[in-house]
């Protein structure tokens, strides 16, 4: 046991926690018998005479502001005291006897609803009481909500604010918003918090695997995808979830009152509406007048102020948006806008309408407006850059990225944006770079590791695509684009069982992957698995009978196996959903050519060319057909472009055997392998 005594009285007992900025230790007041508290010693990052004293002004206002709040809610734990000694910053708080919500939630033993429910229910209650005046937690996880011994009620312990005040670093533990990692934490940071340990209790989710929850996006909205067929909860508790949880905090519940009022419903569905209005108006009220951290006199008056109608049908805006009525938001904000034309918010709101009903034009518009009327609002600039990349205006969908990452430096989704951006102007160093920094910023951040993966891919840097792939799968199990571009670098690596393997755990996550289905049968199909291959053609088709390039590949595996009407039916589809597909035309003539029919043949070789007066492949089946034929002028003629237009592509094999048939041709051997047809080869998808 420790002899020296902190402030004069507080002796160890024993070391609770050991982190880099704090120390966390059960302690007991030498003047008092039986009482034992938590000691959390600070240590500031300087000890600099003119840091500590602003530090010092800072801690003491926190403490205070935590101090009165715990004395006016029995389920906040208590700071019994604060002070300082030998450069360093001590709370002393509550011992609160009993377990953290984290011996609840167990590895793979999902809570029930109602359990849920009542987790939320009654911590939402203490954030009601807490962010009306004006404090946030910051740091609530199932480590931070004790299960009171006495009355078996929860308790929020631990205030991240102070901690803060003294060193600003902010650990994410996997339960903090975006918003709250970069510095500009909001009062529903914490509910978003709370969604977190509300999935984390319905899956059955440990500590250390909230992070990877956290990878679980979906690229374009960036919204966790966490519900599985196994969840047994309803809808609507799912629906009231994911809206604590959204990326971003404007389209989030504003207030933890929204929140209890629609867990309520699923309670009680049929309680007075009227009577639940008045009082989430009472309380919005209250809210927002804690928010404003005002003195008495203004306090009063904001709790005497009633919501305006502006505000009003912003929010009926809002609430319509959040709830996918996407027409009717439009509708509401442009009230809000000609009531208040200089609501940048609104602006910046309808524009995610008008972009998530496809409105990319007015989308961009709205985000200009936003950001005239706020230049400094990198998210109004963010939003621009994707409706430029709708649009396919991509150098300056990069402009707008560029000036967000200006504003805020350490937003890894800008640097996503734009790489996508790059990605399409086929600048590949810049895109990889974009990526590659936002992997440094968000190293649990999937999608960048897919994009770069699938440059890399391009550019034929085999090892470290498939490394990136890898790790995207890694990160994001099912994450089913992953396995597929891997699949591709597989088959690339003439690994034909790992690239089946790659393509089947793609459609597993995914049952509607055309493409996995369709390089999945390609691969079949070289290998000589031909009732397989044939199953998966016609998947493709079944889910989508309008795919010209379905009808294509099906018609080479049909060929490959001397199915050659079977194949000439494909290529004729092909061609009747695309009369300016030149590859179809040249893949029926060589079926033709199979059968006997050197004339449709011929005539299909000649459209092909015709669509497309570049295409080699055509050029030097035509000279086949016509050398069948006994045409050796129109052969040698067809087959010298050939050779001209493989020599420039660089195709050296295609080359010699174009020459070999000049070469047979002009040596009056007018004798042709009709098995040296050439097909359009297979593309990757």
């Amino acid at each position: 046991m420790n002899s020296h005594l902190w402030d004069g009285r507080y002796r160890i007992l024993k070391v609770l926690n050991i982190r880099e900025e704090t120390t966390t230790y059960l302690v007991e007041d030498a003047s008092l018998a039986a009482s034992q508290y938590v000691v959390k010693q600070l240590r500031p990052p300087s000890n600099n005479p003119q840091t500590l004293k602003i530090l010092r002004d800072l801690f003491t206002s926190k403490a205070i502001n935590l101090e009165k709040l715990g004395q006016e809610h029995d389920q906040i734990q208590k700071l019994v005291a604060y002070f300082e000694e030998n450069e360093k910053f001590y709370l002393v708080q509550e011992f609160i006897p009993g377990h953290p919500l984290t011996e609840e939630i167990l590895v793979g033993k999902p809570l029930s609803e109602d359990q849920v429910i009542s987790i939320l229910s009654e911590i939402l209650e203490l954030l009601v009481f807490m962010h009306s005046r004006g404090v946030t937690h910051r740091d609530i996880k199932p480590g931070n909500i004790i299960r009171r011994e006495s009355d078996n009620k929860l308790v929020l312990v631990d205030f991240a604010a102070v901690k803060e005040a003294i060193n600003p670093i902010i650990v994410n533990s996997g339960y903090l918003p975006e918003e709250q990692i970069q510095g500009n934490t909001k009062y529903n940071s914490d509910i978003y918090a709370l969604g977190i340990v509300a999935i984390a209790a319905i899956m059955g989710l440990k500590v250390d695997e909230i992070a990877r929850l956290q990878s679980q996006r979906n690229r374009l909205t960036r919204e966790i995808v966490w519900r599985n067929k196994n969840i047994k909860v309803s809808g609507n508790l799912v629906k009231i979830i994911n809206k604590m949880v959204r990326f971003d905090y404007r389209k989030r519940y504003q207030y933890a009152t929204e929140v209890l009022e629609d867990l309520k419903q699923l309670k009680n569905p049929t309680q007075d509406n009227k009577q639940q209005k008045q009082q989430k108006l009472w309380l919005i009220i209250t809210g927002i007048a804690g928010c404003t951290l005002l003195g008495g006199a203004a306090w009063f008056l904001q709790l005497q102020k009633p919501l305006s109608n502006t505000q009003t049908i912003y929010q009926k805006g809002v609430s319509n948006y959040q709830t996918g009525k996407f027409q009717k938001a439009v509708e509401d904000l442009t009230q809000a806008i000609e009531l208040d034309p200089q609501n940048a918010l609104a602006y910046n709101r309808r524009g995610d309408a008008y972009y998530q009903l496809g409105d990319y034009e007015k989308a961009q518009a709205d985000s200009s407006q936003a950001i005239l009327l706020n230049p400094q609002d990198d998210n109004a600039y963010y939003d621009r850059g994707f409706s430029f990349y709708e649009l396919g205006k991509y150098k300056e969908a990069i402009r707008d990225y560029t000036e967000a990452i200006k504003l805020n430096l350490k937003n890894p989704y800008t640097y996503y944006g734009r790489g996508l951006a790059y990605s399409k102007l086929k600048d590949n160093k810049r895109a990889i770079g974009d990526f590659s920094k936002a992997i440094a910023l968000k190293p649990e951040y999937s999608e960048p590791y897919l994009q770069r993966g699938i440059i890399r891919r391009r550019l034929k840097l085999n090892k470290v695509a498939i490394q990136d792939f890898s790790t995207a799968i890694k990160i994001n199990p099912n994450d089913a684009k992953a396995y597929y571009h891997r699949g591709l670098m597989q088959v690339a690596n003439k690994d034909k069982n790992a690239a089946i393997k790659d393509y089947t755990n793609a459609i597993n996550i995914n049952p509607k992957y055309i493409e996995a289905y369709l390089s999945r049968a390609d691969v079949y199909s070289d290998i000589g698995n031909q009732i397989e291959a044939t199953e998966d053609y016609n998947k493709v088709l079944q889910l989508n009978p309008q795919l010209t390039a379905g009808y294509i590949h099906r018609g080479l595996h049909r060929f490959s196996f001397g199915d050659y009407q079977g194949a000439v039916e494909d290529y004729t589809q092909a061609i009747t959903l695309d009369a300016k597909d030149a590859a179809a035309y040249n893949n029926r003539g060589n079926a033709y050519l199979e059968m006997g029919n050197k004339k449709a043949a011929s005539q299909d070789y000649s459209q092909a060319i015709a669509i497309n007066s570049n295409y080699a492949l055509a050029y030097y089946n035509r000279g086949i057909t016509r050398a069948k034929l006994g045409n050796k002028k129109g052969a040698i003629a067809d087959f010298q472009k050939a050779a001209k237009l493989f020599r420039q592509t660089g195709e050296k094999d295609s080359y010699k055997d174009a020459q070999k048939e000049i070469a047979s041709l002009q040596s009056q051997s007018v004798y042709v392998n009709s098995t040296r047809l050439k097909s359009k080869e297979r593309k990757d998808n």
